[in-house]
């Protein structure tokens, strides 16, 4: 087969992008949206009331359900397109988008379909909708259906950027999208308050968010021309890396939420409240390993497609140390703190029912976020099985164990569910890597989970901040001189010598 028309040549294997620039990319490309999504919403709420703003955030889910349900093919798009551009095989990187593109509009017309039939079904039976709502429930519906093959295309699509590490790109649409999922709503306010026009008005963004994501594909992607083809390997690649994928796509977010349901049927939906708050407040941490793990994949892949070992290991020790480095401070500050904050937050009666919580739930949460590193890297090393199969055998241990905790504890019970759950699975994805890691980040990440269950025990705010200052400290050092390696340190260096208000980083 020639090589098509158009096709740009691949850049070599050797250039590096700079993982941490692409990490504060997506760190502000996730962070952006949900600033305006906090200013926004509290204005729909009291001008669409509660009944329109619960269905428009039930369209917000469809949409972003519908782009998490791909079959994995957006991700294994960037990790196979990311081994052809290191490979430099811009033949097969041609083949490659085409097929998947074909996929995805494929998929997305599929998806759309059920949505169209269903929709009469959704509107008059399966949700309690007020009949008042449902002749524009309805026609958003449908109008939402038109619009599910741009956004399945559109995930694809990123994939193609995100594979070509050109995260500036992916998160410079990605925060423009946001902004226009909630300014559009607010534009429409003034001339009407019915859902229809809202939902009209985002189902037009989404084909121009699609069309954007195209253009920009076409500029800049590997093997991206308008000399269609088809190519029966890739399909096969794409959808046998993909389909574990979407079984973890499925079985994580059932395993996140299912405690929640668990709590409201055994001890009351008022517990739910108290659970729900903390959890949603520490589990925003996760944009940080997010941000990272987003950004290492395709570094992944592009190593491991060239066979560059120290520098697949370089980039796993270096993200877990800087994920350890960025997030265990503000997981000990939240244990320590968390009557105290909540109390300033929630009030005194909410503090006393959810401070144990908080601080079980942020254990986990720092458990998980060092746990994305080895899933990242197990996908990029071709075996999304593992990580499939680990969600499916989580599954019904999981629930045995939260049904247990929260009829012994309530929600303390189920926060103590979920944690362990996430730990024992971080320690399973660190066993499957074990010989990447040197033994002395193993034995810092254990011990700042030691410190973090210590911290639980400590009682008072002078002696508190006491122990916050100490073990910040000790970990700084242990960091500093154990954990990084000689060119990290380097490098850190450089960065200090930089900042104007440390002239005595040159000593």
């Amino acid at each position: 087969m020639n090589q098509p028309a158009n096709v740009a040549p691949p850049p070599t294997s050797t250039r590096r992008p700079s993982v941490v620039r692409n990490s504060l990319w997506n760190f502000a490309g996730q962070l952006l949206p949900l600033a305006l999504a906090a200013v926004a919403i509290p204005v729909l709420i009291h001008h669409l009331g509660v009944d329109r703003f619960g269905v428009l955030t039930l369209v917000w889910i469809l949409v972003g359900y519908f782009s998490l349900f791909d079959f994995g093919i957006g991700r294994a798009v960037t990790k196979l397109l990311a081994e052809k551009i290191a490979l430099r095989d811009s033949e097969g990187a041609a083949n490659l988008v085409w097929t998947a593109i074909a996929c995805m509009l494929l998929l997305g017309v599929c998806f759309g379909g059920v949505l169209f039939a269903l929709a009469p079904w959704l509107t008059h039976s399966a949700l309690k909708i007020p009949a008042a709502l449902q002749s524009e429930v309805l026609r958003s519906l449908l109008w939402l259906a038109v619009a599910v093959p741009f956004v399945t295309l559109t995930s694809g699509l990123r994939g193609m950027l995100e594979a070509q590490q050109n995260f500036a790109a992916v998160n410079a649409l990605r925060v423009a999208f946001g902004f226009i999922s909630y300014l559009a709503p607010l534009a429409v306010l003034p001339f009407s308050r019915s859902l229809y026009p809202i939902v009209l008005t985002l189902a037009v963004a989404r084909l121009a968010n699609c069309a954007l994501h195209f253009a920009v594909c076409r500029r800049c992607v590997t093997g991206f021309s308008f000399d269609v083809t088809w190519d029966k390997a890739a399909f096969r690649a794409l959808i046998g890396f993909g389909s574990w994928l979407t079984v973890s796509n499925i079985v994580g977010p059932v395993m996140v939420y299912l405690d929640r349901f668990v709590i409201g049927s055994v001890v009351s939906i008022s517990a739910v409240a108290y659970y729900a708050a903390p959890f949603d407040a520490v589990t925003k941490l996760w944009l940080v390993p997010a941000a990272l793990s987003g950004v290492l994949f395709p570094a992944f892949s592009e190593a491991l497609a060239v066979e560059d070992h120290p520098r697949t290991t370089s980039l796993y020790e270096r993200s877990l140390t800087s994920t350890f480095a960025i997030l265990f401070p503000s997981i000990l500050g939240i244990v320590l703190g968390a009557r105290e904050g909540l109390t300033l937050w929630l009030g005194a009666d909410f503090a006393g029912r959810s401070t144990v919580v908080l601080q079980i739930l942020a254990i986990g949460v720092f458990t998980n976020s060092l746990a994305n590193m080895p899933y990242a890297l197990l996908q990029a090393s071709g075996r999304p099985d593992l990580t499939a199969k680990l969600h499916l055998i989580e599954v019904p241990c999981y629930l045995a164990l939260l049904y247990w905790g929260v009829r012994m504890r309530g929600i303390e019970g189920a926060a103590l569910a979920w944690t362990i759950r996430l730990s024992a699975e971080a320690v399973v994805l660190f066993f499957f890597l074990r010989a990447v890691l040197a033994p002395r980040l193993w034995m810092t990440m254990g011990a700042g989970a030691a410190a973090l269950l210590l911290a639980t025990l400590v009682s008072g705010l002078g002696l508190k901040i006491l122990f916050f200052v100490a073990i910040v400290g000790l970990f700084t050092a242990i960091t500093w001189h154990w954990a990084l390696d000689a060119p990290s340190r380097t490098r850190m260096r450089t960065l200090l010598k930089a900042v104007p208000i440390l002239p005595k980083a040159n000593a």
